[in-house]
């Protein structure tokens, strides 16, 4: 009886040790190489010095012990109807310092935005229309970006997606690589924030807009659906 009951209990120790992974765990750099010892990723590379490696693998797709793996066609698990993750590796310094989780199911999406805002709280950086939102934290020595998009589109569905960047604030390449497009006014923040003026003061993104809409007025871009 003894043997059969550790029998049993065995495989769940096994069950649970497989899927202990999660994203939220993970310490910059990434050790990329015990990762793919375990789970598939395909890897490319881009002009930006970026090597990129990509999974849809339901396994890797656990945060905050939550999994938001996902499909738009359950007859396809291409990456372009696929929830994924993709890991970044900088090129120069051989360091995989940022990871990317795309979440493209809308149920998901909408379970993933209420997580992050209850892991991050409010932000100073945040960017709403009816189309996209943008948030930027930083914590933990991490930089935090969601994005989330209501345009999407497959087989004539509409659906949200959102996509989170998680970065390692020490590396300059990988920093500029995501702080682009909707992110675009954060990296004006980051340069400003740098200068001699505000060097040992607190100097936050809401700090920032104040100043931009004393120089510009009501009508500077960067007053344009921010969220206060």
């Amino acid at each position: 009886m003894k043997s059969s009951f550790i029998l049993i209990i065995f495989p769940l120790l096994m069950s649970c040790q497989t899927n202990s992974f999660d994203l939220v765990k993970l310490t910059f750099p990434i050790q990329i190489s015990s990762i793919e010892k375990k789970y598939k990723l395909d890897q490319n590379s881009d002009f930006s010095g970026v090597i990129v490696y990509n999974s849809t693998d339901s396994a890797l797709l656990q945060f905050l012990g939550f999994n938001f793996a996902g499909t738009l066609n359950k007859h396809d698990t291409a990456m372009l109807s696929t929830n994924y993750v993709s890991f970044y590796q900088n090129r120069t310094s051989n360091q995989v310092n940022a990871f990317r989780l795309e979440i493209k199911t809308t149920e998901k999406a909408e379970e993933f935005e209420k997580l992050i805002e209850k892991k991050l709280g409010k932000t100073d950086f945040y960017y709403r229309d009816s189309e996209f939102s943008y948030r930027a934290w930083n914590a933990d020595k991490k930089l935090y970006l969601l994005e989330t998009n209501n345009t999407g589109s497959y087989n004539d569905e509409k659906f949200k997606s959102c996509n989170l960047y998680i970065v390692a604030n020490g590396d300059k390449l990988l920093n500029d690589y995501f702080i682009s497009g909707g992110f675009q006014y954060y990296g004006d923040y980051l340069q400003e924030k740098d200068k001699p003026q505000h060097k040992g003061k607190k100097y936050t993104y809401k700090n920032f807009v104040d100043e931009k809409e004393k120089e510009d007025g009501k009508d500077s871009f960067y007053l344009k659906d921010y969220v206060k």
